[in-house]
């Protein structure tokens, strides 16, 4: 049942987006605006507007042609996506609503000195407050919202670390997508945030790409990175759809970073070693990843004991199956953080990656292994953020127990 969803995602999103479309003009009409909508509109609308989406969201009409080729398009997929927001709030809404006028109507019944008709009027003023606030909240996640970038910085505790790595700095990134959301300009300034930190070691924790015909101008600034022991990465899924063998080409022939594909990096600082591995992507599919790597616990064999891991996983998914090899930190990405969430809880604000993964951002601990979710540098499917900024993330690695002899 899980598969069929994932697998019909889409094309379900764009039927409901023409629901939702309807529904939030309908409610602007008929609530705010008090004009009269006969009741074949209510069936004609929708339908136009999913004919209106096919073109628009993923056909290829000579109708939509023009449409397709200029900025009005982004601007219609904008209205679309808000649409969706709005008709979850309007939902919301109303059954809450019903549930009170619900209540009302008991304690009426019962004698109670309560206007039912009350509950009608909140629900419609409701209604129209909370449709301006995800407008408000979208537009402001369209412009500055998605340019905002938080460095977040961790101390991680780590068993067995030689003194020779205590303090030692590893900066993420991940969910770069170079492409139309991610051109060379735009990703300059966060290359150059990046080596103001001066890190020790750069982990690139997948999705570096959304294809590679902007490669020429984009990977050599991603180039730029520097860091004292070199860059690390790994390939997220959409570097799987790009082409796993081109990514690794563009990134071999751009730049000076070590690829790892189930495979480990050694890191060797004073005498001792920090063991870098490194997965390939291998989710169900684009939203669900998988609890078991084959190729971790053979990667984990190979390290000698009490020699601490680094885990650069793109999903989070793995971290059960890592902490029970011992590995000490995983770096993940993938999920965004939902690029959309809510301000609670404000430990870990709610938002749709719950509903890809048990880790959908920040911190999580396990025994003595730790997992960040990085929220990621770029965007996917829109570029919107709304409580959830772009991220840098630095890791700073502490000795969590004296070493043997002191």
């Amino acid at each position: 049942m899980t598969h069929l969803f994932w697998r019909h995602f889409f094309r379900g999103l764009v039927f409901t987006a023409a629901l939702s479309e309807w529904i939030c003009a309908a409610w602007i009409l008929i609530v705010v605006a008090g004009v009269a909508i006969p009741l074949w509109m209510h069936l004609a609308a929708p339908l136009a507007l999913h004919g209106l989406n096919r073109r628009v969201l993923g056909g290829a009409g000579p109708a939509m042609a023009r449409l397709r080729g200029e900025g009005m398009r982004r601007a219609y997929v904008r209205v679309v996506f808000t649409s969706l927001f709005g008709m979850a709030f309007l939902l919301l809404n109303g059954l809450m609503w019903s549930v009170a006028g619900a209540g009302l109507q008991l304690a009426s019944l019962a004698g109670l000195p309560v206007s039912p008709s009350g509950a009608l009027s909140g629900a419609r003023w409701l209604g129209s407050a909370g449709l301006l606030g995800v407008a408000a909240a979208l537009i402001h996640g369209y412009g500055r919202g998605q340019r905002d970038a938080a460095i977040v910085r961790l101390d991680v505790a780590v068993a067995g670390l030689a003194r020779a790595f205590d303090g030692f700095r590893i900066l993420q990134l991940s969910d770069i997508h170079l492409g139309s959301f991610m051109d060379a300009a735009r990703l300059r300034p966060y290359i150059e945030e990046a080596n103001a930190l001066e890190p020790d070691l750069v982990c690139i924790t997948g999705d570096i790409t959304d294809g590679l015909d902007h490669a020429a101008a984009t990977f050599p600034v991603l180039a730029g990175l520097r860091a004292r022991h070199g860059v690390v990465a790994i390939l997220g899924n959409h570097d799987m759809y790009t082409g796993a063998q081109e990514v690794a080409a563009a990134l071999a022939r751009y730049t000076d970073f070590t690829l790892l594909r189930d495979a480990a990096a050694v890191i060797e600082h004073d005498g001792a070693r920090l063991h870098i591995l490194g997965l390939d992507d291998m989710g169900l599919d684009w939203a669900r990843g998988v609890r078991e790597h084959p190729a971790l616990a053979e990667l984990c064999a190979a390290v000698p004991m009490r020699e601490p891991m680094v885990l650069l996983s793109h999903r989070p998914d793995l971290f059960e199956q890592a902490a029970g090899l011992a590995v000490a930190l995983v770096l993940s990405g993938h999920t965004h953080g939902g690029q959309i969430a809510l301000p609670w809880p404000a430990a870990r604000p709610a938002s749709l990656a719950r509903f890809m993964t048990r880790y959908p951002r920040g911190t999580f601990a396990n025994g003595g292994s730790t997992l960040h979710v990085n929220l990621g540098l770029g965007v996917t499917g829109q570029p919107v953020r709304v409580l959830t900024p772009r991220e840098i993330t630095l890791v700073t690695l502490r000795n969590s127990e004296p070493e043997s002899g002191d």
